[in-house]
């Protein structure tokens, strides 16, 4: 087993990168790569986070900051009993083609492919790509 060095050298002054551009807003296919249940971080609110993956073929042509292996994105849908929770929850669940009745298993999830819009926002001064929702 090669034992790896604690100094890393690289090409690039990190001191001269800049953040990459985000993934333009648009609409993309996206497959669903996990849905993990969580609580929010007061812990009085139940959720799923939501990953997606988005294959780089999808990447506008003039858009080169994007990894080549593709963009992950996260959401995280709420997961509560409250009228407006479940309504947004419903429109998720049909936005991902799965089936609605009275009980959710995140585990059915994954795997399936739903159309993103994302949009551009800014966090903690810099541009990110966020899933606004998703359409069937």
């Amino acid at each position: 087993m090669t034992e790896l060095s604690s100094v890393i050298e690289f090409e690039t002054n990190l001191a001269e990168v800049e953040a990459p551009k985000p993934l333009p807003a648009g609409l993309y296919d996206a497959t669903i790569q996990s849905a993990e249940p969580m609580t929010s971080k007061d812990g009085l609110k139940t959720m799923a986070k939501v990953t997606y993956s988005i294959s780089a073929d999808q990447y506008p042509v003039d858009y080169t900051d994007g990894n080549p292996n593709g963009t992950t994105l996260t959401q995280y849908i709420m997961l509560e009993k409250d009228a407006r929770s479940m309504y947004a929850l419903k429109r998720f669940i049909m936005g991902i083609g799965a089936p609605l009745s009275n009980s959710v298993d995140l585990n059915t999830w994954v795997g399936l492919t739903c159309k993103l819009n994302v949009v551009n926002e800014m966090f903690e001064g810099n541009e990110v790509a966020r899933v606004k929702g998703v359409i069937n």
